[in-house]
């Protein structure tokens, strides 16, 4: 899995993934105990959290129209040094009257994050081919995020407590600079595009373009299956993360630090996961990695909600990870390997969007019916709906075709 890292262009990505990604977590803890110290509202306090959830759904299939039009290194750049930007605006906030400054930050962030990640995802198949260093680089990234999930949430609550909400602010809008400067550096170049003639006005041409990635989602062979199980496991997901506050209080009677531990414990489980994903993701078709980690997770959900146990849950909480990394970078290396070049920022945001859809409505779904029929049947019926994910991948087909076989350079790329 690390042999990957021996590609430059690669290891500057992800170096600056891994930075931008811890400054991202220390924010979202620090971020709503600010807002919940200046106005004393957790109606307030729950905005702040939500504000990064509408962008996915708003903007998602426009930002990867122009992933695919723009060159991809320097909407990374651009995005990155907006970003440090939206985030610093946070700086100015010191009453209650000014929190719409945060909101307006997290909203600013979130957007151009949305311009942002399918350019990264679109740029990474060419950095590593789309062979086997794809899945690498795929289980890679989620051990960064495992380990920054497992170092960011407590740190950010620490340093929140230590040196206050301005230096959090400031580490997450210079982790962005950093970010930038490491792109910077990334050798790749894109070739420059043949000119074409255009017809139609600007938006029937971007009509157009939107059309050709929801085409190309449709047409592929498994991939709208592949979609709607993600879709299903994402809803169900979401409804146990509505309620898991809830839970560790009501029914674990345990305290509020409980949260971080469990976040810890997931963590922990992230990062056993990326190297047993990289093998699993090699030995096994598609199909049979998404049911197996689906079914799985489906097992231990159901078992981790309802020992009852805060002891039981930190280990249960730990078995979640690897089936969960299985999973998801399965996904991302399926829709990698089955969309051409010109198209993956489309099809990309098109993932991403059902992703956000699906796990908005799982989390109004799974708070309205935690009110209405409890939290432990509400999160059977959540962990049933994972299992329903499983079981729906069932229709993906035994064998997917990539879209090009991957040539000797791709599979194994030179060392720069």
């Amino acid at each position: 899995m690390f042999g990957v890292l021996r590609i430059r262009d690669y290891r500057l990505l992800a170096t600056g993934q891994l930075l931008s990604s811890l400054g991202d977590w220390l924010l979202l803890v620090a971020a709503p105990f600010y807002v919940l110290r200046l106005t004393g509202s957790t109606l307030a306090t729950g905005l702040s959290l939500a504000a990064g959830t509408v962008p996915a759904l708003l903007l998602g299939p426009v930002a990867g129209v122009f992933a695919d039009r723009w060159d991809r290194r320097r909407t990374m750049l651009t995005a990155d040094l907006l970003r440090a930007a939206a985030v610093a605006l946070m700086l100015l906030v010191h009453r209650p009257d000014q929190v719409w400054l945060i909101y307006l930050a997290l909203l600013g962030e979130a957007s151009l994050s949305q311009f942002f990640t399918p350019a990264r995802k679109a740029l990474l198949p060419v950095l590593v081919g789309r062979g086997p260093q794809l899945g690498a680089a795929n289980s890679l990234a989620a051990l960064v995020s495992g380990t920054v999930q497992l170092l960011g949430g407590p740190l950010g609550g620490a340093l929140y407590a230590l040196v206050g909400f301005a230096p959090v602010v400031a580490f997450d809008a210079v982790s962005y600079l950093a970010s930038a400067v490491l792109i910077t550096a990334i050798g790749h170049r894109t070739a420059a595009a043949e000119p074409r003639r255009r017809s139609g006005t600007a938006l029937q041409r971007f009509t157009g373009e939107l059309r050709a990635g929801a085409a190309r989602v449709r047409s592929t062979p498994g991939l709208p299956v592949l979609f709607t199980v993600a879709a299903v496991f994402f809803l169900g997901n979401a409804a146990l993360t509505a309620l898991l506050v809830p839970y560790i209080g009501a029914v674990l009677h345990a305290a509020a630090g409980t949260l971080g531990w469990l976040f810890a414990a997931l963590g922990v489980g992230y990062l056993a996961g990326a190297p047993l994903s990289r093998s699993v993701t090699t030995r096994f078709p598609p199909r049979t990695v998404v049911i197996g980690s689906l079914a799985a997770l489906a097992a231990v959900f159901a078992a981790t909600f309802n020992t009852h146990d805060t002891a039981w849950d930190l280990f249960l909480f730990t078995l979640i990870g690897p089936p969960a990394v299985c999973f998801l970078v399965t996904v991302d290396t399926s829709i990698a390997r089955q969309t051409p070049d010109h198209l993956l920022g489309r099809v990309s945001s098109a993932y991403g969007m059902a992703q956000a859809a699906a796990t908005l409505v799982g989390m109004l779904a799974g708070s309205v019916l935690g009110q209405q029929i409890g939290i432990g049947p509400t999160m059977d019926l959540a962990a049933l709906t994972v299992a329903a994910s499983a079981a729906a991948a069932l229709l993906m087909p035994r064998h997917i075709a990539a879209e090009a076989a991957p040539t000797a350079d791709e599979t194994s790329l030179p060392v720069r």
